[in-house]
């Protein structure tokens, strides 16, 4: 009996951004979510001003925030039934 829900399950990936005036993350899904995640890593270890656009997938369409305001980013992932 639980083989037949454990082929079900499938699992996603989430970016989780944190930023300075926000108690909650921003839960963001992408196709390429490691790729993201290193490129705002990136950009926190390094002091810049840049602004960033994201496009996600998901219930968030668009989002646009500067770098300055990122305090951490994470990745996150969510197992569900299929």
């Amino acid at each position: 009996m639980s083989q037949q829900y454990n082929s079900n399950i499938k699992v996603k990936t989430a970016v989780l951004v944190f930023l300075k005036n926000l108690a909650a993350p921003l839960v963001l899904y992408f196709d390429n979510p490691h790729e993201i995640y290193e490129e705002i890593k990136e950009v926190i270890n390094t002091p810049s001003n840049k602004v960033f656009e994201f496009l996600p997938n998901g219930p968030i369409k668009k989002v646009c925030v500067s770098a300055s305001q990122i305090s951490s980013v994470a990745i996150q992932e969510e197992q569900y039934f299929a």
